[in-house]
């Protein structure tokens, strides 16, 4: 039974003491894998395996995530109860040891023995409650909450066995409770109605403890060592490794050059990466100059055009119309759903002729928003400005980093692999003529267990978003990333919906 002091207090003694404990466990019941020292300083001592990337993160707590690098950081230090290999359409157990309807609106799932935080406390049944019940009080925009609409109540009959009853049928809900605001935190240490500052120790049961978070300059760098206690679908394969955000292509060009980096995930932008994949090609061993060999994440990157649902100009009809042609050309992804992910649909018109009409009087001034740290981001900003001024009523202002931007260019990996979670942004948002239809269809596909009417269903929405036009699709293209001789990533080595796992890397 858990004692009366206060939440904080007996949270933040446990977690100094624990993590201590962690790393001194770490250090000296284990055998630390050893990268390479750097080879301009002979003789030094061994530097931390890292991971390097522009991708910074900027949230740690789960139930507030939206992008992507937040989301890999959530992934590695937390737990849900359930999970899947990336781009698997079967679920796995994570920390639970099991879970599956016991009722058509009933959804019970057993949660493993002797489950810990890594702040010490034990995790019940009552810190999964906890934490889904504070997401969902939260509802953080742009985080995966939607998802669990159908959650009626959870109950927890005892320290083991969380039930949740749903409002209606919902076969999509194991998914739900596999996407970042289903993670689970300690309700000894989370305040209910408050997302946790990242300046706060995060406290996960999840394959890594954070020990340290460096920032110096632009660069700015989180040590992850492996979590002995952790019981689940993802055990660390190292010790400890570093994951280190820098500022741009170049950097990481440099670092790889220097012998600085062991693991490279996005941040290379288009010139880099053709430059190195020709070495690739020209080498007898199929590495790089420095050393470094390729994996392609093939149709992992998706990028979007998103009409903000505050911008005034969203209403348009004939605008939205105009933006959509003016972009199909350039279209390489024909669906808000991609390739390769079951129920994918094509929808939207690729590629030929077409002619934007400018049906207002006036020219129209729109600003367009994206995320500087994604690679070529600005450039392919630059091309979507030029695609819509070239409909001569137009004057588009890009406005990096804007979070009240008329349109926004999205960088994007769903929360899991299915249709639904790639569909959720339009679904959370579409337009407002438009609501009752998508509603009734996405209620009706989350209650069907036939395929037939499941993709018939799922097609339905994909041609609703297509006459809408509030979500573009623009291009869906493959993801390298890069591994340095003696290390490896494993394929595995991802969540459900493609953020990178370090528990997968060894050296």
């Amino acid at each position: 039974m858990r004692t009366s002091e206060s939440r904080p207090a007996r949270g933040r003694r446990l977690l100094a003491a624990t993590l201590g404990a962690a790393v001194l466990a770490l250090a000296g019941c284990h055998n630390p894998a050893a990268p390479p020292p750097d080879p301009s300083t002979p003789g030094a001592p061994p530097r931390p395996f890292t991971v390097m990337s522009t991708d910074e993160v900027t949230v740690t707590d789960p139930a507030a995530v939206t992008d992507q690098a937040s989301s890999m950081f959530t992934l590695n230090v937390f737990q849900r109860l359930m999970t899947s290999a990336p781009g698997d359409d079967v679920l796995k157990p994570d920390a639970a040891r099991d879970c599956i309807f016991t009722a058509t609106t009933t959804y019970t799932c057993t949660l493993q023995k002797d489950l810990t935080f890594a702040g010490g406390d034990p995790l019940t049944s009552s810190d999964v409650k906890f934490s889904i019940e504070r997401a969902l009080r939260l509802d953080v925009a742009g985080s995966s909450t939607s998802l669990l609409s159908t959650l009626r109540r959870i109950e927890t009959p005892d320290d083991l066995t969380v039930r949740f009853v749903l409002s209606r049928e919902d076969t999509q809900f194991g998914w739900a409770l596999a996407s970042p605001a289903a993670s689970i935190v300690d309700e000894q240490v989370y305040d209910a109605d408050k997302v946790r500052s990242p300046k706060d120790p995060a406290v996960g049961s999840g394959p890594f403890v954070v020990t340290a978070d460096d920032e110096s300059g632009s660069s700015k760098s989180i040590v992850f060592n492996r979590f002995p206690a952790y019981k689940g679908f993802s055990p660390a394969q190292m010790d400890t490794l570093t994951y280190k955000t820098v500022a741009d292509s170049a950097t990481i060009e440099d670092a790889m050059e220097k012998g600085e980096v062991d693991v490279v995930s996005r941040g290379l932008n288009s010139a880099a990466v053709t430059r190195l994949s020709q070495q690739v090609g020209g080498s007898p061993d199929r590495v790089t100059a420095s050393g470094f060999s390729q994996k392609t994440l093939a149709g992992a990157r998706v990028e979007q055009l998103v009409w903000s649902p505050s911008s005034p100009a969203r209403a348009n009809k004939g605008l939205r119309t105009a933006i959509t042609l003016a972009l199909q050309g350039d279209r390489t992804l024909d669906s808000v759903v991609p390739n390769g992910v079951v129920g994918h649909v094509a929808s939207f018109p690729q590629g030929g002729k077409t002619r934007p009409k400018v049906t207002w009087k006036n020219r129209i001034n729109l600003t367009l928003a994206y995320d500087e740290t994604a690679p070529n981001s600005g450039d392919l900003a630059d091309q979507v400005r030029n695609r819509l001024e070239d409909t001569g009523g137009l004057s588009v202002r890009l406005a990096p980093g804007s979070a009240d931007a008329d349109l926004v260019l999205v960088d994007r990996k769903a929360w899991t692999s299915t249709a639904l979670s790639w569909l959720q942004p339009y679904v959370d948002d579409p337009l407002p003529a438009s609501t009752p239809t998508v509603d009734a269809t996405t209620t009706a596909f989350r209650a069907s267990t036939d395929d037939a009417s499941s993709l018939r269903l799922l097609s339905t929405i994909q041609r609703q978003a297509v006459s809408d036009a509030v979500l573009l699709p623009i291009t869906q293209s493959d993801e390298t990333v890069w591994v340095r001789a003696g290390a490896d990533v494993a394929d595995g080595s991802y969540g459900p919906g493609w953020q990178l796992g370090l528990f997968g890397m060894t050296a």
